[in-house]
């Protein structure tokens, strides 16, 4: 049974997370990078230990941090080191860490990226073939996490994230750029959030999944509205190259039996993007 999770990256999705899984009656740790910012954590009532990974390990205590039932890895590539070994590095350095304290269960979250510009319906069956340096790295990930008998490891890929401060408006503002008819392949991250959630619940592990709304409107539709939501010069679209990607999402809704709180973008647009969020 999970009663400890240990979430390592409390950020964007991480501290939400922790805070839906502490309402929940779980256990949860948590890292942050540095040492003065673990006090915000533990005021939440998040266990908080520091944790950097350059990409060596580097914490204050990953015995403790990792006396947990559950490890959630939760740290994408990062900007100013985008390149794939050095976020490949990162999370082998984590994942040895891990072996040798004996985790067992492992959830990493990971991203849609990894099958690159596939064009139709994409679904868990679909070869991945990533095209960015992001996408070649969670890839190998995933197939380093699979390969591992030290412990039962699931995938959930998450296609591109809305909600709190990531506010699509600001995304594409006043700029010119291409593919109006493309299908936009978006979740929120209540969604994300209630999803983690019910796959710890139903304790599935050796298993991928992908996680997306249900609906895929044009970008041209969706950003100009996010955009005119908030108030914003809304983008100009030129007639360059079309893609017709749209992530599938029935396994996952099939297998947890889930709903999705937000499966219209255009909805939630309409309704909440003009909300304060966190």
């Amino acid at each position: 049974m999970i009663k400890r999770i240990s979430i390592v990256g409390c950020g964007w999705l991480g501290l939400p997370l922790a805070q839906f899984l502490l309402a929940e009656g779980y256990r949860v740790l948590g890292s942050r990078r540095k040492l003065e910012e673990l006090e915000s954590l533990g005021h939440l009532g998040i266990e908080a230990y520091q944790l950097d990974l350059a990409p060596q390990l580097q914490s204050n205590n990953i015995a403790a941090l990792l006396a947990c039932d559950l490890l959630i890895i939760n740290i994408p590539p990062g900007r100013k080191t985008n390149t794939a070994d050095y976020h490949i590095a990162q999370i082998t350095a984590l994942l040895d860490a891990a072996t040798e304290h004996g985790v067992k269960k492992i959830l990493f979250i990971s991203s849609t990226s990894v099958y690159g510009p596939q064009q139709g319906i994409v679904d868990e069956y679909t070869a991945r073939h990533p095209t960015t340096s992001s996408g070649i790295a969670l890839s190998h990930i995933e197939d380093k996490l699979f390969a591992s008998r030290a412990y039962q490891a699931s995938v959930l890929r998450f296609s591109g994230l809305l909600g709190g401060q990531r506010k699509p408006g600001r995304f594409l503002s006043g700029k010119t750029v291409s593919g109006a008819k493309s299908p936009v392949n978006v979740i929120h991250r209540q969604d994300c959030i209630a999803l983690i959630g019910a796959l710890i619940q139903r304790d599935i592990w050796g298993e991928q999944f992908n996680a997306c709304s249900d609906l895929h409107p044009t970008k041209q539709e969706f950003y100009e509205l996010a955009a005119e939501q908030l108030g914003l010069v809304t983008p100009t679209f030129t007639a360059g190259e079309v893609s017709n990607k749209r992530i599938d999402n029935h396994r996952i809704k099939a297998v947890l039996n889930y709903q999705f709180s937000y499966p219209d973008p255009m909805q939630w647009l309409i309704e909440h993007q003009q909300e304060a969020e966190s």
